[in-house]
C-alpha cells in the first residue's frame, strides 16, 4: 500500500529514493525558481551573531549552506532517516528529533533570533512565544500562493506579518508519472483524462507557486 503523502513513512522513502527531501517529480521551470525569494530574504537576515532555529530541516541543505554564516544553527525534524542525512551534510549543526508538537526536547535549549521553515511544519508557529528571543523574526515559505493557517496561527500567538510575497512561475511535469507524483504530493487529483486533454509536448503545464512570509511579535518596529 502506498504511503500517505507527508507521513513519516513517505518522507523516509523520499530520503531513501532521492537522498533527501525534495521534489519527488521532475519539473521544468520557465523562469527563476519562486523559492529564491525565500533564499534572498533569509540571507539578508543572517549575521555572525544570529541564533537560528530551523523547523523541518530535512536532509540539511539550508543548515549546510547558511549555518556557517551564523553563531549557531539548530534544526529539528521528525524523520530519523532525514536527520541522519543532515548530520552528514551539516556536521557543525545541532540537530534534534522532534515533531514540534509535543514537549520541547531538553536538547533544544535557549531562545532564537530567527526561526525558519522551508516548506516545513507550520506547527512551529504555535511555539514561537517560547522559542523566540526578544525581537526575533519568523520566516516561512509554503508550496501554494496561500497557506491560510500561517497568518491565522501567527495572529493567534500575537505575531504580525511584516512582509509577504506570492510568487509563481509556469512549469511543466514532463511525464504522466511526474504529474501523478506532483499531484499526490499536493493532495490533488491527477486523472488520465486530464493528462490526455491538457498535456503538451513539454508535459503537463502548471504553476509552481510559493508563499513567503516574514513576521515578528506584534508591537515591534
Amino acid at each position: 500500500m502506498p504511503e500517505t503523502p507527508h507521513s513519516r513513512e513517505w518522507y523516509t522513502r523520499l530520503a531513501h529514493d532521492l537522498g533527501g527531501y525534495g521534489h519527488a517529480w521532475t519539473r521544468v521551470l520557465s523562469g527563476p525558481d519562486p523559492e529564491l525569494t525565500f533564499d534572498l530574504t533569509l540571507a539578508g537576515l543572517l549575521t555572525p551573531q544570529t541564533w537560528v532555529l530551523e523547523a523541518g530541516c530535512g536532509h540539511g541543505p539550508d543548515a549546510a549552506r547558511f549555518g556557517p554564516q551564523v553563531r549557531q544553527w539548530t534544526a529539528y525534524d521528525f524523520v530519523p532517516a532525514l536527520l541522519e542525512q543532515a548530520r552528514r551534510n551539516a556536521p557543525q549543526v545541532s540537530l534534534v528529533l522532534w515533531d514540534g508538537k509535543g514537549k520541547r526536547p531538553t536538547a533544544l535549549h535557549g531562545s532564537f533570533d530567527l526561526i525558519v521553515s522551508r516548506r516545513g511544519p507550520t506547527s512551529v508557529i504555535l511555539r514561537l512565544p517560547e522559542l523566540a528571543a526578544p525581537g526575533a523574526r519568523f520566516l516561512y515559505v509554503g508550496p501554494r500562493l496561500d497557506v491560510p493557517q500561517v497568518p491565522r496561527r501567527l495572529d493567534s500567538v500575537g505575531w504580525t506579518i511584516t512582509s509577504e510575497w506570492r510568487v509563481s512561475v509556469l512549469a511543466h511535469a514532463p511525464t504522466r508519472e511526474d504529474w501523478q507524483s506532483r499531484c499526490d504530493s499536493m493532495g490533488e487529483e491527477a486523472s488520465r483524462e486530464d493528462w490526455a486533454v491538457r498535456a503538451t509536448a513539454a508535459g503537463m503545464p502548471y504553476r509552481e507557486e510559493r508563499y513567503v512570509v516574514l513576521a515578528q511579535p506584534a508591537g515591534m518596529n
